[in-house]
């Protein structure tokens, strides 16, 4: 595959800019993005459903895709907004022909408006355009290059400055903290507080390239292929921090490797990892080359750690990130599913054991309550944790690894394996940190 131009010039693209500067898409809602496309000659509102409608502009088929992002699929009020406009060849280094294709159209798209120019990534140059309703960026990954379009968020305006200077021309080394929660601030208080800041720094410099989260907190990274913007925090607040990204990542790979624990007699140190899970969904940047190889655990109580860990990031960070997204994975054993784990904003945690009996013995139904399984349904037992319950995760991994043990599991990092790991059918979903092989 070669490089290629979605269409045949720059006009067209540069046209599509000055168009989107001028834009008014009012409350962002279906009705007034259909009455926006109906007064604007050429312009038609194509199909609208699962939370995205398309605007198609009738210029050399150039279309605008708003999605409802965090808000979910059954959404009519749209957050972001895309328009594709070169495919790459995938880009194993940085430069080469493709590097010239981005910093041609760039320098055609730099002569609309007065735009901030950045380095983006693989030896390429962004544009930024700030208005007072939203912000334009034109960036790339390894694979395409586009015009994202966001909303100017209500909130945290000075973060999102902060984010924007330290991208854009931010040192290693550098570091700003940029929200501080209240004293004794519930789970769901954080959650819903870093959902609005993670939310004003992305409408400012656009998606990251991996969305990510920790057994402290949040860990989103914005990359390329020297430098690395981490929006991370713990119970306190949150930080932005600039990292040199050879440095960075070569310290944690050796974490990864060989960190640990010695024995399963030992602490497990899962709690120490730079990430206990990452989600690639293609945003901006350029994404690693090598990726680790994540964490073992030893024994049963290491495994019940880093579930407790894991399940815990998940409920706290990902809606902060990607909203009403729901996530899930399958612990097997010997080849066999032994417990589905799913995680719904709504609901929460839901762990099921899938069994073939029609009906149980009193013996099985006692024995089954006793591991931590709340009720039967058909063909299978279920458990339900709330997700703003401080304690949620740990219950939630207590029964697995209580199951796990049951079936005779004494090695879980060696005896066990992990299928279907998604987070909404969308992108790279990696777990490092369950102490299950990958």
């Amino acid at each position: 595959m070669t490089d290629s131009y979605s269409h045949d010039s720059h006009e067209d693209a540069v046209h599509m800019v000055g168009e989107l500067l001028e834009a008014d898409f009012g409350d962002w809602e279906l009705a007034s993005v259909k009455e926006w496309a109906a007064a604007r000659p050429g312009w038609e509102c194509g199909g609208a459903g699962d939370g995205r409608v398309t605007l198609v502009s009738g210029r050399a088929g150039i279309s605008l895709v708003l999605d409802a992002g965090k808000l979910g699929f059954e959404s009519t009020r749209y957050t972001t907004g895309q328009v594709h406009l070169l495919t790459h060849a995938y880009r194993s280094r940085p430069g080469r022909a493709a590097g010239d294709r981005i910093a041609g159209l760039a320098r055609a798209l730099a002569t609309v408006g007065n735009p901030v120019r950045y380095e983006d990534c693989g030896g390429a140059p962004g544009l930024r355009w700030r208005g007072e309703r939203h912000t334009l960026i034109f960036q790339s990954n390894r694979r395409a290059s586009w015009l994202a379009l966001h909303p100017v968020p209500p909130r945290h305006a000075d973060a999102a400055d902060t984010a924007e200077s330290l991208h854009d021309t931010g040192k290693p080394g550098e570091r700003a903290r940029v929200l501080s929660y209240e004293p004794g601030a519930a789970l769901a208080q954080r959650r819903t507080a870093f959902g609005d800041l993670f939310d004003a720094v992305v409408g400012r410099i656009g998606h990251p390239t991996l969305f990510g989260g920790s057994a402290e907190g949040p860990n989103i990274r914005w990359r390329n292929e020297r430098r690395l913007l981490i929006l991370t925090g713990d119970r306190h607040g949150a930080l932005l921090e600039v990292h040199d990204t050879g440095e960075l990542e070569e310290e944690e790979h050796r974490d990864f490797k060989w960190g640990g624990s010695w024995s399963a007699d030992e602490p497990s140190d899962f709690h120490s990892l730079p990430y206990l899970w990452q989600l690639d969904r293609g945003g901006s940047g350029w994404g690693p080359d090598v990726y680790p190889g994540g964490r073992l655990a030893l024994g049963p109580d290491h495994l019940q750690d880093a579930l407790g860990l894991m399940l815990h990031s998940f409920v706290e960070h990902l809606p902060a990130q990607v909203g009403e997204n729901w996530a899930g994975f399958v612990i097997t054993h010997r080849g066999r599913d032994t417990v589905h784990i799913a995680f719904e904003p709504d609901s929460g945690l839901r762990l099921f054991r899938y069994d073939r009996a029609e009906h149980d013995s009193a013996e099985k139904t006692a024995a089954m309550h006793k591991i931590g399984w709340q009720q039967r349904e058909r063909r299978r037992w279920a458990a339900v944790f709330p997700q703003d319950g401080e304690d949620s995760a740990a219950r939630a991994a207590r029964l697995i690894v209580t199951q796990l043990r049951s079936d005779g599991v004494n090695n879980p990092g060696e005896e066990c394996a992990l299928r279907d790991v998604t987070c909404n059918d969308m992108g790279t979903f990696d777990l490092y940190g369950t102490g299950i092989g990958r």
